[in-house]
């Protein structure tokens, strides 16, 4: 009798890890940004201009967005998480593209 507790307890668990294992990636794929987001995102945190180049890196169940957008004469290089924060951004004032 005490070892079928056991193995009630330990299905149990199991059962509780792999439930907890489905809901985290349900929350993952219902939470992350696609690319048209995350472009938004970015043009809306450097108050508009032009993307004129863009980076998408995959990092497991999302992705990752860099940005090189000219707003005026100024460029900025803007990474957006696979969550839709903004993870890095930069600022250069220049009449010029970069190289």
């Amino acid at each position: 009798m005490k070892n079928m507790s056991v193995k009630k307890i330990v299905a149990m668990i199991v059962g509780a890890a792999a439930v907890l294992a489905v809901a985290a990636v349900a929350a993952v794929l219902a939470l992350r940004v696609d690319s048209a987001e995350a472009q938004q995102i970015a043009l809306d945190t450097v108050g508009g201009g032009e993307i004129v180049s863009q980076e998408v890196s995959s990092e497991g169940l999302w992705n990752e967005y860099s940005y090189e957008i000219i707003n005026g004469d100024t460029w900025y290089d803007i990474e957006i998480s696979g969550f839709g924060s903004v993870t890095e951004l930069e600022t250069v004032s220049s009449q010029y593209p970069r190289g």
